[in-house]
């Protein structure tokens, strides 16, 4: 929440320093990193949603499984996570093989 918060708080500045971007792209990487670590403690290559959504609660932020879904869309989009969000069954599947590509 802090973090979403100071970068709409200064976000002009962020964007006159030429950092704004970077910042954006961080966040996908901490978003990445939360979804890696809570498929490490689960063990399994199919997780539920709802478990993103138990997890962004648990930090303190509000977020239903539609932003869930979007943020899981973009991070496969520009391949932070090999994988597919099965829709119909609300889970997110990813790769056996290197998940999570650096």
């Amino acid at each position: 929440i802090a973090f979403n918060k100071a970068l709409l708080d200064y976000q002009e500045f962020f964007i006159r320093k030429g950092i704004y971007l970077l910042l954006e792209k961080l966040k996908m990487l901490t978003y990445r990193n939360l979804f890696r670590k809570i498929f490490k403690i689960k063990n399994t290559t199919k997780q539920s949603l709802t478990t993103f959504v138990k997890a962004f609660s648990f930090l303190g932020v509000d977020m239903d499984i539609d932003e869930i879904e979007c943020i899981l869309a973009n991070l496969i989009y520009q391949q932070y996570i090999r994988g597919y969000i099965s829709h119909a069954h609300g889970v997110l599947a990813v790769s056996g093989k290197d998940p999570f590509p650096r």
